[in-house]
């Protein structure tokens, strides 16, 4: 897209606050999916084309695009007509197929967390208790001593 990271990040977040939703990986990081990516490059086009700001961009290009067509639909008929439906169709389960993927993930993640804090616990209490144990047999052997002397 030629664009940085920042001016992405601002059109993001302007598209957040317009009401768009995006998906989300780890650590709360936005997931672009192709649909998202065609949704930015309409909203660059309309910017320079009509010389207008990103909000009204944003809310042109939000509005031409009907809520339950997918932008890469939409990009796909219009920059090459040859490319099969077949292939957006594709697209899409690939894409609920990364999302379910990515929820595994992150669920296997806070298991290991758990199961690691798990360990840690029992690993601190085994090392308290042994502590404990060497401490009652210094004073004991301590005492034998001293009775020695006696």
């Amino acid at each position: 897209m030629k664009i940085g990271s920042s001016t992405l990040r601002k059109y993001s977040l302007a598209m957040e606050e317009q009401g768009y939703k995006f998906d989300r990986g780890i650590n709360n990081s936005r997931i672009f999916y192709q649909k998202y990516i065609a949704m930015i490059q309409r909203i660059m086009n309309a910017m320079n084309k009509k010389n207008i700001t990103l909000e009204q961009a944003i809310k042109l290009t939000m509005s031409s695009v009907p809520k339950d067509t997918v932008a890469t639909d939409v990009m796909v008929t219009q920059a090459e007509p040859s490319i099969d439906v077949a292939m957006s169709e594709r697209l899409e389960r690939l894409e609920k197929i990364n999302l379910e993927l990515v929820k595994r993930l992150e669920e296997q993640q806070r298991m290991l967390q758990k199961r690691d804090a798990k360990r840690d616990e029992q690993l601190i209490t085994v090392l308290r208790e042994v502590q404990e144990s060497k401490q009652l047999i210094a004073v004991t052997q301590d005492k034998r001593w001293w009775e020695f002397w006696k």
